[in-house]
């Protein structure tokens, strides 16, 4: 059981090393530098979020067939590979094929963590509250891309180029895997080998038992694409901007924090302020942050960056522990990956059109039809799922 608790401070190292990449600051300078327009780079980022989505469901499936520990590992030597090609790319085709790479090793983590860390907490039947557990798992992960992004801004100053961080960030990326060779796989209800039925009952649980569980899946299509669609616009806004790259780490860094800092103190403000009121609060961050980048065209709009972060802090915490507190551990990581693969659906839908936008008509128009496409959805999807979760129905 001592060897079995040793995860979650492992699934926390793992988080991350997992994003201390230092060139994710520049990435858009990067794709820039290889010829990449804004359209072409939302198509690249879609190719990432197609990949996701086709391997989604089937890699959360894996998860909880084989098991957390051979996943992770498995996932950690794809997004080391992906990684290093990102290093010896020199166009547009090899980066797809990074991509790609990069989209299955992302499909086959984004539930496996999340559902180690439940199933190692319910095998040591620990008495910590299991929503604390998670938002200090997503804290180390915006912590590690944070101060990753504090050091590309030192190693720009020192004269470091793009390129030069793309291979450090390579190297960086195999950590992860040395770290997922000593996890240890915590005891579970294992899902048997008839897969019609295992998907007939998993259909069933997310789809069918529960009008609160479909709303909360919905939510978490919608603004954890939110989230993916803001922080590709950072690095855009701030060279319309026309701020140094050198200060794109500090920035960036800064916008982590805030991310880190809300995941970290989700608990908390749930508790104080009810789970309805906090939703609210999230649903209504996105609007309030594509207007915000939409009207205002000085250095102060980077408040609206941070209030993104804040968003993506708050609402990966509240609702990822609203979902996993109701589903089992044999398909946990399944229900993780539909949530993640319905994101993946969305962003693949609007974002080329979003990036088509921004080089047509600019980044201010692009933003503020972002911003009105959030308020239907805040009416649509988020209200409901307020109504739903205030009357006490089905929770």
């Amino acid at each position: 059981m001592n060897k079995i608790s040793k995860n979650i401070e492992k699934i926390y190292a793992i988080k991350f090393f997992m994003m201390f990449l230092v060139l994710m600051p520049v990435l858009i300078p990067f794709f820039n530098s290889l010829g990449l327009n804004m359209e072409k780079i939302f198509i690249l980022l879609s190719v990432f979020s197609i990949s996701c989505f086709l391997f989604e469901v089937p890699s959360g499936y894996i998860s909880d067939l084989l098991g957390r520990r051979k996943t992770l590992i498995i996932s950690s030597i794809l997004k080391g590979t992906g990684f290093s090609l990102f290093a010896v790319a020199n166009g547009f085709d090899l980066l797809i094929v990074a991509e790609i790479i990069l989209g299955l090793a992302v499909s086959l983590s984004s539930g496996t963590d999340t559902s180690l860390i439940y199933d190692s907490l319910l095998a040591i039947d620990s008495k910590k509250a299991q929503i604390k557990i998670l938002g200090k798992s997503i804290y180390f992960l915006t912590l590690g891309e944070g101060i990753a992004s504090l050091l590309a801004s030192l190693l720009m100053y020192l004269s470091f180029n793009v390129g030069e961080l793309v291979f450090i960030s390579a190297f960086m990326s195999w950590i992860p895997l040395l770290i997922s060779l000593t996890l240890v796989e915590p005891p579970r209800t294992l899902l048997g080998n008839k897969h019609k039925e295992n998907f007939k009952l998993i259909y069933n649980k997310l789809f069918k038992e529960s009008l609160l569980l479909k709303l909360i899946l919905l939510n978490m299509v919608f603004y954890f694409a939110a989230t993916m669609l803001g922080v590709w616009t950072f690095q855009k806004y701030w060279q319309a901007l026309h701020i140094p790259i050198v200060y794109f780490g500090v920035l960036w860094a800064l916008t982590n924090f805030a991310a880190a800092y809300a995941s970290k103190r989700a608990h908390k403000i749930e508790k104080k302020w009810g789970s309805h009121q906090v939703l609210i609060f999230v649903g209504l961050l996105p609007i309030i942050s594509f207007l915000g980048i939409s009207f205002v065209d000085h250095f102060t709009g980077f408040v609206f960056c941070l209030l993104f972060q804040v968003c993506r802090g708050l609402g990966q915490v509240i609702l990822k522990d609203a979902l996993n507190k109701r589903v089992t551990g044999d398909f946990r990581a399944t229900a993780n990956s539909i949530a993640q693969m319905g994101t993946r659906i969305f962003f693949v839908c609007i974002s080329p059109l979003f990036g088509y936008l921004i080089d047509n008509d600019g980044l201010s128009i692009a933003c503020m039809y972002m911003g009105i496409v959030y308020i239907f959805i805040f009416i649509l999807v988020l209200i409901p799922i307020v109504k739903q979760r205030k009357s006490f129905k089905n929770v």
